[in-house]
């Protein structure tokens, strides 16, 4: 039994019966018969309350939750009594998930059906179990509040984000991808294959015009090209030590998965092959180039259970793989981390032997945190090397990219939160090119 506020304010309400025994020697005794009979009214009210006030609750999940992002979750609760209920209803969601608020108050008329939602954001990949469902009512005196725990133990995946895919879809059927920081996915006038014939407008480039549909027409008519199909796209995952960092709430490693599955899933739309290679320490999974939507689910059950390892990343054995079986030129996006020098250099050293075979692309993350230590004004000697250590650190980072991209290595390098959209931009901008 949980005493309710009703309840208190009785007990209360007789303490100065207790006060009152200095005048009169039998109040106390009477006080203390109004407070036993209180707690025993309140008792059977709630266990009477409990018994006979029927009630249905289960929960509804989204077939798969997306990683870093807030999921809704919806708790059905049905009222099969014939009076109105007053009622908390909190569920449980796993200890690992970001839960800011699972208690919900709600009132119930008779034979009611109510859903109530909350929010929760899963900040790893992988299984989880969400547990029960607990209840509590208030009793028909209003005296005490009853409790029930239901059994709705359930299993859940957590996968990377799969909302911004949906996102993407909905805003690109718009029109309106500006919203995700990207230029249109599609864009007319720009590429290198012949797309249709329109009639010349002055802003168009003289080379574009065809002669022989000019002649034809009697009037200027220019070719509209699009970036080109059937290309191949090959992403590279690092899930070495330094990818086990974290960096925005998650682990670098989850914010490349994110990112790589945004990437797959817009070259898919793009008519693009996309294949994938994980490695660590070794190759640890490794998905042909091919085509359709098929892919993306078979990238998204390697990667949902991806986690980063504390070992050294071997990028001589990810190259060498990756020549063995990607023999078409592709754009090859390697996701990795190169605050540590020597990584820097083996990476720099076998992601630029790519070229001219491959157009190699390098996604990296940048620190926030080191950024802002080294943007601080130091008030003790501690706080004066932390800051020459991050300065330091940011410069070494910096001349590993200038070095990559001095070796013909494009380097798309981004904040956390903002890395799906710049990987997804820079693509586009190379196929608007016709780089690849």
């Amino acid at each position: 039994m949980i005493p309710s506020a009703l309840l208190i304010g009785l007990l209360l309400a007789a303490t100065p019966l207790f006060a009152l025994g200095a005048y009169e020697p039998m109040l106390p005794l009477a006080g203390l018969g109004v407070m036993l009979g209180l707690l025993l009214a309140a008792s059977l009210d709630a266990r009477l309350s409990r018994a006979r006030d029927a009630l249905e609750v289960s929960r509804e999940l989204p077939s798969a939750l997306s990683l870093g992002v807030p999921n809704t979750v919806t708790v059905a609760v049905r009222n099969r009594s014939g009076r109105a209920l007053r009622l908390l209803v909190k569920d449980d969601p796993p200890p690992e998930f970001d839960t800011p608020e699972r208690l919900r108050a709600l009132r119930l008329d008779p034979w009611q059906l109510e859903r109530v939602t909350y929010r929760t954001t899963p900040t790893r990949r992988g299984d989880y179990r969400f547990g029960g469902l607990h209840v509590r009512g208030l009793s028909r005196l209003r005296l005490a509040w009853w409790q029930r725990d239901l059994p709705a133990d359930e299993e859940v995946r957590v996968y990377p984000n799969l909302q911004q895919l949906a996102e993407f879809d909905a805003l690109a059927r718009r029109g309106r991808l500006e919203e995700l920081g990207l230029r249109a996915a599609r864009a007319r006038g720009e590429g290198t294959e012949f797309e249709s014939l329109r009639e010349y407008v002055p802003d168009d480039s003289f080379r574009d015009i065809d002669w022989k549909a000019t002649a034809r027409r009697g009037a200027p008519i220019t070719r509209q090209f699009q970036a080109e199909r059937n290309q191949t796209l090959v992403i590279m995952i690092d899930s070495g030590r330094m990818m086990a960092a974290h960096s925005g709430g998650m682990a670098r490693v989850d914010h490349a998965v994110n990112a790589a599955l945004m990437l797959a899933h817009v070259a898919g739309r793009m008519g693009d092959t996309v294949g994938l290679l994980v490695f660590s320490d070794r190759v640890k999974s490794f998905v042909a180039p091919a085509h359709g939507a098929a892919q993306t689910e078979r990238m998204l059950e390697e990667l949902y259970a991806l986690r980063a390892e504390l070992v050294e990343p071997d990028f001589r054995a990810a190259i060498t793989f990756l020549r063995a079986r990607a023999r078409k030129r592709a754009m090859v996006c390697a996701f990795t981390d190169l605050v540590d020098p020597d990584i820097s250099r083996e990476a720099l050293s076998y992601l630029a032997s790519l070229r001219p075979q491959h157009l190699p692309v390098v996604a990296t993350i940048s620190d926030d945190q080191v950024e802002a230590l080294a943007d601080a004004d130091p008030a003790r000697p501690i706080e004066a090397y932390a800051k020459a250590l991050a300065a330091r650190t940011l410069a070494e980072r910096e001349l590993a990219l200038a070095r990559l991209r001095s070796r013909g290595v494009l380097v798309c390098d981004a904040r956390a939160g903002e890395l799906s959209a710049a990987v997804v931009g820079r693509y586009l901008a190379i196929k608007r090119r016709g780089v690849l």
